[in-house]
C-alpha cells in the first residue's frame, strides 16, 4: 500500500502535464486550397493561400494531395526557394496566446524528392535547435522542449533556407503542435522528498 501511494506522489509531482494544442489548424486541413493543387503566399498561382491561424510569406504555402510523395499525406504546408523567379526566405508562422513559460513543440518534416531544403524553427525568436534538414521524402517527427519564456503572446515560425543553393528546393511541414507544460511546484517537490525520506527510514527499520 505504501509503495502505491509513494508512486502516485512521485508521478503527480514530476510528470510533465500537457494541455490542449495551442496551435490552430496544425494539420493544415482547413484552407482555401483545392484537392490536387497548391497555393502560394506570393500569389504565383493567382489565388493567395489562406488558412486559419497561419501567416505565409514569399515561397511558402499549402498543397493538398499533390506534389510527388505528398499524395499519401494529404494537406501539408511547404517552404520553397526558387531562384528562377527570385523566391527566397519562405516563412510560415502562427501567433498564439498562453501565460505558460514552458512549451513542448512538435512537428513533422519531409523533403521534396531529390531536394535539400533546410529550415530554422523558432519560438519567440529563440531557435529550438540548429538548422534542420530532413533526409529524403520520408516524414521525420521532431519534438523540442523550450522554457524560460515570458508574456502572453508567442510566435512559432518556420523559415526555409536553401543551404545547397539549388535552383528549386522545397520542404514540407505537417502536424504542428505546441503544448504548454508545467514543472513541479516547490511545495510538491518538498512533499516528494519527505516521502522518499520516510520510505528510506521504513526500509531501514524493516532491515533490522
Amino acid at each position: 500500500m505504501f509503495r502505491s501511494v509513494l508512486f502516485l506522489a512521485f508521478a503527480s509531482a514530476f510528470a510533465t502535464s500537457a494541455h490542449a494544442n495551442l496551435i490552430q489548424n496544425g494539420s493544415f486541413s482547413n484552407s482555401n486550397v483545392a484537392y490536387g493543387s497548391a497555393l502560394y503566399a506570393n500569389g504565383f498561382t493567382q489565388t493567395v493561400v489562406s488558412a486559419p491561424g497561419w501567416t505565409f510569406s514569399n515561397g511558402s504555402g499549402i498543397i493538398d494531395h499533390a506534389w510527388d510523395s505528398m499524395a499519401s499525406q494529404g494537406t501539408v504546408a511547404f517552404l520553397q526557394n526558387y531562384s528562377p523567379l527570385h523566391w527566397a526566405d519562405p516563412i510560415l508562422s502562427q501567433a498564439f496566446s498562453s501565460s505558460a513559460s514552458s512549451f513542448q513543440v512538435s512537428f513533422q518534416l519531409s523533403q521534396r524528392g531529390g531536394n535539400y531544403e533546410s529550415v530554422n524553427v523558432k519560438l519567440d525568436g529563440k531557435a529550438l535547435a540548429p538548422t534542420l534538414q530532413p533526409v529524403g521524402s520520408e516524414w521525420t517527427s521532431y519534438t523540442f522542449n523550450i522554457a524560460g519564456l515570458t508574456g502572453g503572446t508567442h510566435t512559432l515560425s518556420f523559415n526555409g533556407i536553401n543551404l545547397s543553393n539549388a535552383s528549386d528546393s522545397t520542404l514540407f511541414i505537417d502536424n504542428v503542435s505546441v503544448l504548454a507544460t508545467t514543472v513541479p511546484e516547490p511545495a510538491s517537490a518538498a512533499l516528494l522528498l519527505t516521502g522518499l525520506g520516510l520510505a528510506g527510514l521504513i526500509r531501514r527499520r524493516r532491515a533490522k
